[in-house]
This record gives structure tokens, sequence and C-alpha cells, in this order.
């Protein structure tokens, strides 16, 4: 395929950076991949893909829809958000999104974002409820359970587990010095350690709500399937584990997470009640557990957790 030629990243109000890694070219996904680039080309905003596909025709694909594609150096939803982001300061850039690269809609939304980022170091884009209502109803029920425990706990923004995220030239700084090569942080904690170390230094935190759509054929493959059912509860449980718990693997020096452990320090007695109440039955539950047990722990979480204020969204059938 021809190579479109990609908005410039100097002078744009803002960059989508994302990264890739598909082994399959007749996955949903990798369409709608190709989807959210050809929305940003249509913008005419840049979009960074920072790409560990085998296949060089992922790359070749994104860059016909106008992506500038870069070849992964590092495996990880991390590191590759990272080189995205080192790309774009190179680049002269001076704020980017970072996104899953299955999000079509983001960049209807950019340059509402870039206005925040002139204030805030860092923009949590969380999901409005017509947003949530377009989600498979299992990932929505573990993400809006597990983000008003971190929102509770640990004063995180609403639905921070939402993945997208604006920075400024000072939040990418924090993208970039997030340690992404320490075992089990090479994923999502880094969505959450960025903001941390923004509240660390004393910066500004935005958040905001969008009309985040999620198209009705990924949601169709993931509703009812076991595999994801299993892999959302994984990244929940690794969430509250990393975000929760005594001690993770983030290097003890890191000022995030120093400051992870000064708020959980400063707990009064009931929001350590609820701390210590989910983290036991999280220790609970097996190494490899069936789609009933885990059904069964986000049963029992979400009713200590509704001791303590939460509301249920949805019911444990998909219902609401």
């Amino acid at each position: 395929m021809n190579q479109v030629e990609s908005p410039p990243i100097e002078g744009a109000p803002v960059v989508g950076v994302t990264g890739t890694y598909y082994t399959d070219l007749n996955d949903v996904r990798f369409e709608i991949a190709l989807d959210t680039a050809k929305k940003w080309k249509e913008l005419e905003l840049p979009f960074v893909v920072v790409d560990g596909s085998p296949d060089s025709k992922v790359a070749g694909a994104l860059r016909a829809r106008g992506a500038t594609v870069l070849t992964a150096y590092a495996l990880g939803i991390a590191s590759q958000r990272q080189e995205g982001a080192r790309y774009v300061i190179d680049q002269g850039g001076n704020k980017i999104i970072t996104s899953e690269p299955e999000k079509p809609s983001m960049p209807e939304f950019a340059e509402e974002i870039s206005r925040m980022l002139d204030k805030n170091s860092v923009v949590v884009i969380g999901r409005t409820e017509a947003s949530k209502e377009s989600m498979p109803p299992f990932q929505r029920r573990t993400e809006e359970l597990i983000g008003w425990l971190f929102e509770h706990i640990l004063g995180m923004p609403a639905d921070s587990l939402a993945g997208p995220r604006g920075y400024n030239r000072q939040g990418m700084q924090h993208l970039l010095d997030y340690p992404s090569d320490t075992p089990n942080m090479k994923k999502w904690p880094y969505m959450y350690y960025t903001v941390l170390a923004a509240m660390a230094n004393g910066e500004r935190v935005g958040e905001i709500e969008v009309d985040l759509m999620y198209p009705k054929s990924m949601v169709k493959q993931e509703t009812d399937n076991l595999d994801f059912d299993g892999k959302r509860y994984e990244q929940a449980r690794m969430q509250a584990h990393i975000l929760l718990g005594e001690e993770s693997e983030a290097p003890q020096h890191y000022k995030a997470e120093i400051q992870r452990i000064k708020l959980l320090s400063e707990l009064d007695d009931k929001k350590a009640a609820l701390r210590n109440m989910i983290l036991k039955e999280l220790t609970l539950m097996p190494k490899d557990p069936t789609i009933e047990r885990i059904q069964e722990f986000f049963g029992k979480a979400e009713a200590i957790a509704m001791l303590f204020g939460y509301k249920v969204g949805v019911d444990a059938d998909g219902s609401r």
C-alpha cells in the first residue's frame, strides 16, 4: 500500500499516540484500528502508531490511512506509548492523547482535550453514560467497581480505568519516567502512576467524560466470551493488587510509588477497612479461577463496596 502523507506534528494542537500488535490481519480489532487512523487523518491531526506486529502489512495499512508508524523497540503497552511520546517531543509536539488503537471516535474530542492540557499536566479521559452503555457488560461491571475503589481510596479521578490519557509536555515527562521495564509494570499501571506522579508534583490533573462509543463488532466479539471475561478479571486483579497492595513492583524511590504509599498511609479507618476487605478477597482467589469463581468474586467485592456507598451499575447478568 502507498503511504499517505501524515499531518505535521510541529504546530499541531495535539497528537494521537498508540501502540499496536496484531498477529491476524482479519482480526476485527485491526480493522477498527485502521478506522481510527483514518479518522485522525480526516480531522488533519497527526497520529503516531508504535507497531510491534510481526507482519509488515499492519504498518503498511496504517500508513496508507495517514498514520506515522514507528517500529517498536520494546513490546508493551507502556513502552510503546513512551516511544511514541518521545518521538512527538523530538518532532516538536507539545501535547498527546494516548489511547487504545480501537477508539475511532477519540479524535472527535482531541481539540477539547488539547485545551484542557493548557492547564492540566495530565487529563483522564473518561466515559459518559452513553459510552458506558455501549461497552461489553462484564467489562463495564469490572471497570466501574475497580474505578470506584481507586477514586474512593486513592482519590484518583472518576473512571480512571478508561484507558485514554492526555499529556502536555510536563505530563509526557511523567510518562517517560514510568518504569516500564519493571516486571508486572509493562501494561496498564502506567495510567495510574502518571497521575500519581503529577499529584506528587502538585500539578493539576483534569478529567473529562466523552462519548467514546465502543464499536459494535468488537462488543459482539467480547460479550459472553469466557476468554475476554477472564482477561477483564486478570486486568482488574492485577491493577487492584498493584494500586491497593502494601507493596508493588515499582521501584521504591519512584516518586509516584512514594505518593501511592503516602496516600495509603493517610487513609481513615473506614477507607482502610474497605481496602483490607477487598485485598482479602483477592488473596482467596485461586491462580486460575473458573468463570463461576470470577463472577463470585465480583459479587462479593460489589457487596463489600456497597457497604461503603458503592452503587452497582450493571448486575451480574449484564442487565441494568
